[in-house]
């Protein structure tokens, strides 16, 4: 009887490095988006609300200083944390805000930079994700198979 051996795709250290970097590039890419739809609409509508107007200019720096917190090595893993932590926020407060509001903002529709924060948010969070699970460990940490 003979058999047919197939090879199986397997995902090698090399390939699993190298995913890591683009991760967090991606990751950065897309809070800095994040960062830019918040500013505009803080500028077009959101100014003139209190608590949060504040909040998504917040938004904005926290995410310019996880940027700048990915482009260095040491701090790349806290940064990324940071990030998904960040959209996540962001994520939240905007389904509470179409539910019963926050800080007397309600939303009234899904307009286009609603959800293009959306999508940049969620995007954020699984490409950093993917980044902290793909990472080399450190030196003398034994990685579990």
């Amino acid at each position: 009887m003979a058999t047919h051996v197939r090879p199986r795709l397997a995902i090698t250290a090399p390939s699993t490095a190298a995913l890591a970097p683009v991760a967090y590039i991606g990751g950065g890419l897309l809070l800095a988006v994040e960062a830019v739809v918040h500013i505009q609409q803080y500028a077009a509508i959101l100014h003139a609300v209190s608590w949060v107007g504040p909040l998504f200019l917040a938004n904005a720096l926290a995410c310019a200083a996880v940027v700048a917190g990915l482009a260095v090595r040491r701090t790349r893993a806290p940064a990324a944390l940071g990030g998904i932590v960040v959209s996540v926020a962001a994520l939240g407060g905007l389904a509470v805000s179409y539910g019963q509001g926050l800080f007397g903002w309600q939303e009234g529709g899904f307009r286009t930079p609603v959800a293009l924060a959306v999508i940049a948010e969620v995007g954020a969070v699984l490409l950093l994700a993917t980044a902290l699970a793909a990472r080399k460990p450190a030196p003398g940490v034994a990685r579990p198979r």
